[in-house]
């Protein structure tokens, strides 16, 4: 053996010993299995298989991937995979490395004869870097049989659909087994010999497998690549297998009786070869119905059946279909989480929301879109579309707890239902009760429902006490947060004011918080205008109304113009509350927290 050889050899038992691994690792499917589940592009056959698990030959590359996926595939619930699928590339590199293997090892045998059939391909230039197509047609070329017909090819499935029994009583050709020896095996033959490919010839009449037969008829029907009907002895079976031949596929169907005279019903205004015993009539109807067959395989595009002929639809094997299906949802998918992605880093908020909408029309099954639609209709103030996207939101991913606060607190923003507000809320909590955000949100609404009575200095004192609940809960959540530490220094104040107690120890919160806020202003960086907020606060409410002052305005220049009415109202609003309880806060105090709500009010107004 040469050198070549051996190491094509060692190189073959390799990839053998790889895939049994792969199948081992996949369920060990019987070759009988790896069969059936194939993909319908690309049958393998059970002796194929076996050959290319023993190492015996490289198979094509259509083959060999087709093999992968089947057996990836199959302990993941049959669930398709696609050539597209990165698992793939390592197969196909190993298939080209033993591609150029063997045509060196072909190519280094010296003055040793090649044998018949590949001496076209030891004389044809390699061309690794080709589509998988054009490598499969090449490796086609080299293996053949004794026939001619190619080795590696599908197998042409020629099925006739006959009497089962008689072939009529004016039939000139009854014996059915001499039908089939003289007539039908040539022509099948012949198929194969023109197209270059083994062909299997199944007669449903010869079937003994039990089982319903109108599955196996049916089947037959969508399956077969070349499909004749005998119609001779108008036999109702047959017509009605060739109406749902001609209902499924495009073609090739090829209509055959012994006298066109006797075909009935609609069948007559087609085109059907007759055939007969006699020599001549007998050759003429084997070349007739080989031309035709050859003829439609050859033009997949051409239509022989009158009841697909103009039809807007085609007919896709359920696997493909499924497989299809698949790949659209992936893509949509991905395309709507770019689209996701793009959105939050527009500054804009106009091309945030224009994004945002595009990426749930075109991945309308993904819930992402729709819940940041819906936070960035909400910021806008377009409530009722906001609250419209986020329902839909929920209704794919009812157990997200964020997007349920969201309703929650888009609800509250609108103010038509407070009750609901508080019942998504309240999903929110019980699908994630340490989730901090959603216990300080919730604190927001009972505070805000806690105003209800519209007058001034009045406040539902019950409702202020589960906001400092709700507030309490975060703040142990998020450590060291200032924002639910700074709203129960606010409501412990307002508290204190209602019950009239001393409000000595609220006031000193806000003096113990000031250090906080000092760091998280410089841990920010001066970028947060929210820290910034809180630490003009604890200075206001303790009477250092100059520097509360000073650290406002740089709050607010950091506020884009079309967000400041949102933000402003939510700074305002707990500063009015605490000014609305005469006597609350001491007079520097309070006149720093009005000159605040003034400065606010002007920047509004810019």
């Amino acid at each position: 053996m040469a050198q070549g050889d051996d190491e094509l050899t060692r190189a073959l038992t390799a990839l053998a010993h790889d895939l049994t691994v792969l199948r081992i690792e996949h369920g060990n499917p019987a070759l009988r299995v790896i069969e059936r589940q194939a993909p319908p592009s690309r049958p393998l056959s059970a002796s194929a298989v076996s050959e290319v698990l023993n190492g015996k030959r490289l198979p094509g590359l259509d083959f060999l991937i087709a093999l992968v996926q089947t057996l990836i595939a199959h302990d993941d619930r049959g669930r398709p995979l696609t050539r597209q699928d990165p698992r793939l590339d390592e197969w196909r590199s190993r298939w080209r490395e033993l591609q150029l293997l063997q045509t060196t090892s072909k190519r280094t045998q010296g003055s040793s004869p090649a044998p018949e059939g590949e001496l076209e391909q030891l004389e044809r230039p390699e061309r690794l870097e080709q589509s998988e197509e054009t490598e499969q047609s090449e490796e086609t070329e080299q293996q053949v049989d004794g026939t001619g017909a190619a080795t590696d090819s599908p197998e042409l499935r020629i099925f006739v659909a006959m009497p089962g029994s008689t072939m009529g009583e004016a039939a000139a050709w009854s014996s059915i087994p001499e039908i089939r020896r003289r007539f039908l095996e040539p022509v099948a033959e012949r198929i194969g010999q023109q197209m270059g490919r083994r062909t299997v010839l199944v007669i449903e009449k010869e079937k003994t497998a039990t089982g319903a037969i109108h599955r196996s008829m049916f089947s037959e029907a969508a399956d077969a690549d070349v499909y004749i009907a005998d119609l001779s002895g108008a036999n109702a079976n047959v017509y009605l297998e060739l109406g749902v031949r001609w209902a499924l596929r495009d073609g090739v169907t090829i209509p055959i009786c012994q006298n066109v005279g006797d075909v009935r019903f609609n069948a007559s205004s087609s085109r059907v070869i007759p055939y007969g015993p006699m020599p001549d009539e007998l050759e003429e109807s084997i070349r007739q119905i080989t031309e035709a067959a050859v003829d439609g395989l050859r033009s997949p595009w051409r239509v022989d059946s009158p009841v697909r002929d103009g039809a807007a639809y085609i007919l896709v094997p359920r696997a493909e279909h499924d497989l299809l299906r698949e790949e659209i949802r992936r893509l949509r998918e991905q395309q709507g989480e770019d689209l996701i992605r793009a959105a939050l880093k527009s500054p804009s908020r106009a091309r945030r929301i224009e994004l945002l909408q595009e990426a749930v029309s075109r991945n309308p099954a993904g819930w992402r879109g729709y819940l940041e639609l819906g936070v960035a209709l909400r910021k806008e103030g377009r409530y009722e579309e906001a609250e419209d996207n986020l329902k839909v939101s929920v209704r794919l991913k009812e157990d997200y707890a964020p997007a349920w606060r969201e309703i929650g607190l888009t609800l509250s923003k609108r103010g038509t239902s407070d009750e609901s507000a508080v019942e998504a809320f309240g999903r929110a909590v019980a699908l994630d009760d340490h989730d901090s955000e959603t216990w300080a949100t919730l604190g927001g609404l009972y505070r805000r429902l806690a105003r209800k009575s519209g007058r001034r200095g009045e406040f539902d004192r019950a409702m202020l006490e589960q906001s400092l609940t709700c507030y309490q809960k975060a703040s142990k959540l998020s450590g060291n947060s200032t924002y639910p530490l700074m709203n129960v220094a606010r409501i412990e104040l307002l508290l204190a004011g209602l019950r009239r107690t001393d409000t000595t120890r609220a006031v000193e919160r806000f003096r113990q918080l000031e250090h906080l806020a000092r760091f998280a202003v410089q841990d920010t960086g001066s970028t947060d205008a929210w820290a910034l907020f809180d630490l003009a606060d604890t200075l206001l409410l303790t009477g250092r109304g100059a520097e509360g002052l000073a650290e406002l305005r740089r709050g607010v220049a950091l506020v884009p113009p079309e967000e400041r009415e949102g933000v402003l109202t939510s700074v305002t609003e707990p500063l009015r509350d605490l000014l609305s309880l005469d006597g609350l806060l001491r007079p520097d105090a309070a006149d720093a927290v009005r000159r605040a709500i003034e400065e606010f009010s002007l920047s509004l107004d810019q």
